[in-house]
């Protein structure tokens, strides 16, 4: 594909500053971006990289398109500079499409309605009762469980597995080895046989509409009820969801997060890598969790937390810096001992 960066900027909502009739073939980074190639500009920390490209053409917001410029480069300008690179970036790397159909080397259950539109890759099982809407693309490897209804649009890639009574809402991605659906960690200990007695995990997972889970991604189902991930929420690699936990519309969690049973989030809640939740919280719509932290409270809607425990973040930054400057005080705690002690033998 090629675009002049002209209609680019129409597409985009955007300004051009400088050659408009420059012709755009691709995207790539700052540093490696040659003169028929777009980049963007969003992140002081590369403002040299910025000011260096050989790129035909770098977005950027409106206040970078004042001051020092690259030689070379046009400009596009536009509000969100790093929003505007992903919808280019789009243009550039479509989709692949697959022919619809049913692969005569799939294993499909009789009842199982699947869309004429929709596609169903090789090695992969339809159960009974399965519903698959229109467009959907079900890779190799897949396995769809008994009940499952899968909506229109959606893509679930090799290896992916949907368990029994499962629902995955319009246009949900669900990246390599993903599991919806297992069952929830539930036993009682029975002491008089000595053993965890494993507890029926009944209920089903609820997907809502524009979700992403990404690779190797588990997302258990209820004990009694549903989990339930809200519309437009997106999940990175190797997230625990547990048991009846509540994920509130156009949330984001970032990968190793691990999320314990019956905790619910509010809309729009952002979770950091590796962040840790124990069950039966709530945190509240706009909540914030920086990476690495560990909740054991509730968080109030807005607020942001951060550490172990997780704390008010401004309250953990000013701990951590007080932190750091532990080695000094203890040398000053010393001296001033010293001089006490001193003190104290000259009466």
């Amino acid at each position: 594909m090629e675009i002049l960066l002209s209609e680019l900027a129409k597409e985009l909502g955007g300004e051009v500053v400088g050659d408009g009739s420059r012709t755009i073939r691709g995207v790539a980074p700052l540093e490696t971006a040659d003169s028929s190639q777009i980049s963007f500009f969003s992140n002081r920390k590369y403002k040299a990289e910025f000011l260096g490209t050989s790129a035909g053409a770098v977005i950027v917001a409106g206040g970078d398109a004042e001051g020092e410029k690259p030689a070379s480069a046009s400009l596009l300008v536009v509000r969100d500079a790093y929003l505007a690179f992903a919808k280019a970036s789009t243009l550039f790397h479509r989709q692949p499409t697959y022919p619809a159909g049913v692969d005569p080397r799939a294993a499909v259950e009789a009842d199982a309605e699947i869309d004429p539109s929709a596609t169903v890759m090789p090695f992969a099982y339809v159960g009974r009762g399965v519903k698959i809407g229109a467009r959907t693309v079900i890779h190799a490897h897949c396995a769809i469980l008994d009940g499952v209804t899968v909506g229109e649009d959606c893509l679930l890639y090799p290896g992916v597995v949907v368990r029994e009574g499962c629902s995955l809402g319009a246009r949900t991605i669900v990246q390599p080895g993903a599991v919806i659906g297992g069952d929830g960690f539930g036993f009682a200990f029975e002491p008089a046989r000595m053993r965890h007695f494993k507890v029926p995990q009944s209920g089903t997972v609820q997907v809502g509409v524009d979700v992403e889970i990404g690779a190797n991604t588990c997302v258990d189902r209820g004990t009694l009820g549903d989990t339930v991930i809200g519309a437009g929420t997106k999940i990175d690699n190797l997230v625990q969801l547990a048991h009846n936990v509540e994920i509130g519309p156009l949330s984001l969690l970032a990968g190793a997060t691990a999320i314990a049973g019956s905790t619910r989030l509010g809309k729009g809640v952002v979770i950091g890598g590796q962040v840790g939740v124990i069950g039966h919280l709530e945190l509240g719509d706009g909540a914030r969790v920086a990476a690495a932290s560990a909740v054991f409270t509730d968080i109030p809607a807005g607020a942001a937390y951060g550490g172990v425990p997780a704390i008010d973040q401004k309250r953990w930054l000013r701990e951590q810096a007080a932190t750091h400057q532990l080695p000094e005080l203890l040398k000053e705690l010393r001296a001033l001992r010293k001089k006490v002690e001193q003190l104290e033998k000259e009466r």
